[in-house]
């Protein structure tokens, strides 16, 4: 997705060594995340260059149940935001992330916190009703998301081809720019991140990306490999938010709905 320049946290860099994450966090008085603030509604800035949104909520709520810990995001690279977690430069991601397989070669997923389905956004009277119908259509997604990959495997499910290479965006309004110019046709991401955008942007609209080549997906959060004493602290509390409704809230406020129901108790594994 975006790039941004970050500077590590001089208590994280200071920090002793990562086997022991969450007594770290807790004897710091900070939570520290990874993500980049180019995803509305998961993570933005406002109009005082402020980051809000759904996962800045969560994180707030986690912090409260860690005895008062403070949230600190990093405005990252998202195409390189595992390696800055592996690196040390933050204590987990929580960016919208979505589970996939090739990611958790690299990291371990908490328990999902929202649903990750994923949706095209076309321009109204393009045509393209289903993902059959962008043959010969100038396709993009977000850089350094599952959705490079899912076009990709449409296109072969659908036996068509797409007009020229599959393009990349940082930034989502850069993405919904190119479309309304004329330069792309249909931009691939998340599907409740998409029907955010919509709803600011004239001329466009959301139809479902689903297909029998991929699962259903969902939003986690990484962890180092070794970071299981936090990552089960963290799961724990996101089970907790679950059910006594605070996860629900937090979502309908930030998506108009909840999706707590579909969300399993159960970390996404390969």
């Amino acid at each position: 997705m975006r790039l941004f320049a970050f500077l590590i946290p001089a208590a994280l860099a200071a920090a002793p060594a990562l086997a022991d994450t969450l007594a770290t966090v807790k004897e710091r008085g900070e939570i520290i995340f990874g993500l980049e603030a180019q995803y509305k509604p998961f993570e933005f800035r406002d109009e005082n260059n402020e980051i809000i949104g759904y996962d800045i909520d969560v994180a707030t709520e986690i912090g409260k149940r860690l005895g008062g810990v403070v949230p600190a995001p990093v405005d990252t690279n998202w195409s390189t935001v595992i390696q800055s977690l592996n690196n040390g430069d933050f204590d987990l991601i929580l960016g919208g992330m979505t589970a996939t397989e090739e990611r958790y070669k690299r990291v371990n997923f908490s328990y999902p916190y929202m649903d990750a389905s994923s949706g095209l956004l076309v321009t109204t009277g393009s045509g393209i009703a289903s993902p059959a119908d962008m043959d010969g259509k100038s396709v993009a997604a977000g850089a350094g998301t599952p959705q490079i990959n899912q076009l990709e495997l449409a296109a072969e499910e659908h036996g068509i081809s797409y007009s020229g290479d599959i393009k990349t965006y940082d930034d989502d309004t850069v993405a919904v720019a190119a479309m309304k110019a004329g330069r792309i046709e249909a931009y691939a991401s998340t599907l409740v991140s998409l029907l955010a955008l919509a709803q600011e942007v004239e001329g466009v609209t959301v139809i479902p990306f689903t297909s029998s080549k991929w699962s259903q997906e969902f939003t986690a959060m990484a962890f180092r490999k070794e970071d299981e004493a936090f990552r089960s602290e963290i799961n724990a509390i996101i089970a907790a938010m679950k059910e006594d409704g605070t996860l629900g809230a937090l979502q309908a406020k930030w998506f108009g709905q909840s999706f707590v129901d579909i969300l399993p108790n159960e970390a996404p594994t390969w």
